[in-house]
């Protein structure tokens, strides 16, 4: 059992309680919230008092690349193709100890920014085992390429194989699901094939949708870069005529409520579609800004009454996992109250990746939390703290962390791992990423997808 008190209980879904408390049982769900003198406190329960700190669910990251954190930096300024090629190569040429470096260091600093579920995708089986080894929640969504049309039946044998080998990693914090790429990495076949695999054997979805200009060019018209690339390969392209969410309900996955990441050329005819089919959203307007892909609706998307959570995408394009950074980018667009920016860390992230009790401070809620400490001058004399976090606080300032009741990370500590260990293989995982040369590939970032 754990439980914890602080100067304010933020529950997201309520308002905040003052010299507040929750306690955490040995199922790892809420039991009590409540002000300090109110919440139980057995006996057998770790008690920690964080003090001058607020406490608020622990944040929920709706789309993250966490294979590519060796990347940081690593790829800069070059138009959202070529940006995507160079990354592409980088992490080609990467081998499975680095891939599982880079993305267990991104669930470590993941952890000590407040994160504690993950919606992520990557292609290297890697994220599922690092969040069922390291603690952490969420939905490791398995990343599938194949624009070429002949090679469908071999990449669905493929993807069966990655599955059956991901499903001891399934458990209540751990869902694995299915994400083909793109639409200019995944032909329309493979895209049916894909959402007969994840119907049949019952998986989440996402894709990457409406994230760029040059993926409408290709969807719509049949033109532009992405198109070029394919044809160079020999790949037949045709005009969709169609938006991609349109395109996503004729390959049959709009139906299977996948989560759609990005959105940014989707329009409000998109998003009613999205949610009549009970579809959701990734919002992540940092890397949608650095890209130059512009901003998403998001204004748009909660007028269709689509379930929308925030995403800080790849560290490669956003450079680091702030989610309250996300959301005061997402508050310059619709209006937001203070609380509605924390719904979006937290329980917006967890609708949108389909996920009961989490996101939420309340009895027989998952027991995932996140602490923001207030010493810092920014938040002094706050009279709000809903407000003073939401517009104040940044990663740096979350002193803890706990998924399930077990704490994930504690003032710099994380309780459990081996650091050093852990530092040391992320250091060879970007180091080796740093030496990797990166002439252009033959044929574009298609050539070998």
């Amino acid at each position: 059992m754990l439980r914890l008190s602080a100067r304010w209980v933020l529950p997201v879904g309520g308002p905040p309680v003052a010299d507040g408390a929750v306690l955490v049982g040995a199922d790892g769900r809420i039991e009590a919230v409540g002000p300090d003198a109110a919440v139980p406190r057995p006996g057998e329960a770790r008690q920690v008092a964080l003090g001058d700190a607020a406490l608020l669910p622990g944040l929920v990251n709706t789309h993250s690349h966490l294979e590519l954190t060796a990347l940081r930096g690593l790829v800069r300024g070059l138009a959202f193709p070529a940006w995507l090629q160079s990354v592409r190569a980088l992490k080609l040429a990467l081998d499975a100890d680095a891939l599982r470096a880079s993305t267990r260091w991104g669930v470590l600093e993941g952890f000590a920014a407040g994160i504690t579920c993950f919606g992520d995708t990557g292609s290297g089986q890697q994220a599922a085992p690092a969040l069922a080894e390291l603690g952490g929640r969420g939905v490791a969504y398995h990343e599938v390429y194949g624009p070429d049309p002949a090679q469908c039946a071999a990449v669905v044998a493929e993807l069966e194989r990655a599955l059956d080998a991901l499903r001891p990693c399934a458990s209540d914090r751990v869902t694995v699901g299915l994400a083909p790429h793109a639409p200019y990495t995944v032909s329309a076949e493979l895209l049916a094939a894909i959402a007969a695999v994840a119907s049949a054997r019952g998986l989440k979805t996402a894709m990457h949708v409406a994230e760029s200009r040059e993926e409408r060019e290709l969807v719509e018209a049949g033109r532009g870069p992405f198109a070029d690339a394919l044809r160079a390969r020999g790949i037949r392209v045709e005009p969709g005529g169609c938006s991609t969410v349109r395109w996503l309900e004729r390959a049959g996955l709009l139906a299977l409520r996948p989560l759609l990441i990005h959105c940014v050329t989707a329009d409000a005819d998109d998003f009613r579609l999205a949610r009549r089919h009970g579809a959701t959203a990734a919002h992540c307007p940092w890397s949608n800004a650095v890209l130059g892909h512009g901003r998403a609706d998001l204004g748009a998307m909660r007028e269709a009454g689509l379930a929308v959570g925030l995403g800080t995408d790849s560290v490669v394009a956003g450079g680091r996992l702030d989610l309250f950074a996300e959301a005061r980018l997402a508050a310059l667009g619709p209006a937001l109250t203070p609380r509605e920016m924390l719904q979006l860390m937290t329980a917006g992230g967890a609708a949108a990746l389909g996920l009961e009790g989490v996101g939420t401070l309340a009895r027989g809620a998952w027991g995932d939390l996140a602490a923001v400490g207030l010493a810092a001058p920014a938040f002094a004399a706050a009279r709000d703290p809903e407000e003073a976090v939401a517009w104040g606080a940044t990663a740096a300032d979350v002193v803890f962390a706990a998924v399930a009741g077990r704490v994930v990370y504690d003032h710099g500590r994380f309780p459990g791992v081996a650091l050093a260990v852990e530092q040391a293989g992320y250091a060879r995982a970007a180091a080796a990423a740093g030496a990797v040369s990166r002439p252009p590939l033959p044929g574009g970032m298609l050539a070998r997808s």
